[in-house]
This record gives C-alpha cells, sequence and structure tokens, in this order.
C-alpha cells in the first residue's frame, strides 16, 4: 500500500500481538506529525489537553519515543517514527472512523470508555489510563469490525450483566449510536437515542445483536 502521510513508513512493521502504552506527550507529538481532519477528530475524542500540543510537551512526546527505539533521526534532520508508533501514527492521522465504546456500570457513576480507530488498513483500540495514558491494541482492518465490536459488547456483559454498553460511531461525515443492555436471556438494543426514552429497536437475541451492531458500519469509509 502506497503511504500517503509523509514520514509515516508503514512497509515492514508488523502489528504487535500485545497491549502497549503510550502516554500523552507521545501520542500528541504523533499526532502532530500531520495536521489532518481525521488527525483533528482523532484528537478530540482522545481528549488530549491543548497544553499537551506545545513545544515543551512535543519534544517529551518525542523523547520519550526515541528512547524506546520508535523514533529516528535522520543525518538530515528528518524524524521518523518505526514500529508501534509508526502504526498507531497513521492509524490516528489518517482515520476513516471512529467508534466510541461507552462502558456503564451498575449506576452512572462507574463509567468507562474505548475508543477504536480505524484507518484504511490499521485499527487501533484505545483505553484511557492513568496519567492521561492510554492502552492500545492494534490490528488489521479487515470488514469486520462491527463483529469485533459485538464480542467487545459482549465480553463486557459476560463481565457485569448488570452494566450497559452506549456505541457511538463517528465518520467526517456524521455519526450514529446504539444503546445495549441485558434482557433476560436476549439484549435491548436501541439505536438513535437522543436522551432517556428516545430510540428505535427492542428486545434481540445474540444475532439480532450482532446486526443491530453492523448496522452501524453498513455505510463504506475510505481513506
Amino acid at each position: 500500500m502506497a503511504d500517503p502521510m509523509k514520514g509515516t513508513p508503514l512497509e515492514g512493521f508488523e502489528l504487535p500481538d500485545d497491549v502497549f502504552g503510550l502516554g500523552a506527550a507521545e501520542l500528541a507529538y504523533l499526532m502532530a506529525r500531520h495536521e489532518t481532519p481525521a488527525g483533528e477528530r482523532s484528537r478530540r475524542l482522545l481528549m488530549l489537553d491543548p497544553h499537551s500540543a506545545d513545544d515543551a510537551a512535543l519534544l517529551a512526546g518525542a523523547s520519550s519515543l526515541a528512547s524506546r527505539g520508535w523514533l529516528t533521526v535522520t543525518d538530515d534532520g528528518e524524524a521518523q517514527t518505526r514500529s508501534n508508533a509508526a502504526l498507531v501514527e497513521y492509524a490516528v492521522g489518517a482515520a476513516t472512523r471512529w467508534t466510541r465504546v461507552g462502558l456503564v456500570g451498575e449506576n452512572a457513576s462507574q463509567m468507562d470508555f474505548a475508543i477504536l480507530v480505524e484507518s484504511d488498513t490499521v485499527i487501533a483500540l484505545m483505553q484511557p489510563r492513568q496519567l492521561a495514558s492510554w492502552f492500545i491494541r492494534l490490528g488489521e482492518r479487515n470488514g469486520e469490525t462491527g463483529a469485533l465490536v459485538t464480542g467487545l459488547v459482549r465480553e463486557r456483559f459476560a463481565a457485569n450483566p448488570e452494566s450497559g454498553v452506549f456505541l457511538e460511531v463517528q465518520t467526517l461525515e456524521g455519526s450514529s449510536n446504539l444503546a445495549v443492555r441485558r434482557s433476560g436471556s436476549g439484549f435491548e438494543a436501541l439505536a438513535d437515542v437522543a436522551g432517556p426514552g428516545t430510540g428505535t429497536g427492542g428486545i434481540v437475541d445474540a444475532e439480532g445483536l450482532q446486526a443491530a451492531v453492523s448496522a452501524l458500519y453498513t455505510e463504506v469509509v475510505s481513506a
């Protein structure tokens, strides 16, 4: 694949099997390398503090990446990201679709979330952790996003049947959403939720849950 993002050499980088972490300054540096509408959307969804993009923070992020071997500088002073950093840089800077996975516990005070970022070839599942850091799992985009997200939803209910999940799928053109919770042996799945008592849908079985989630991803998006 020809890389449309200058400075992001993807060829030869294998996708890691394990979860790894990046800090706010590291992410800010990676996104500052490419000023794109997609990068701005990623920055907003990842809730990066504007101060993380000042010169001192960007230098700290670049320094941290270099210490990991994920950033090198050529003799003419050009910085090149490597390995996991190059893949994350591409995913967030060339993203075509974002899924915010809101995880709600038994009460509204128990909330967590993850962001699934999709570019044309690389996807990144990102979850916030302490001190503005993010845990990240990378994968290849294979057209099965609906099945992947359905699996995340089912894992959540297996861990806590009383919880709820709110999915919001965004592109640069618009957004859609789905709220899911357990209901007996099935699931209540409501689309287009705008507040309490709103939304369309109803009770579905496991197959219907995947159909409801996959309906969020029927729009074809490309880089």
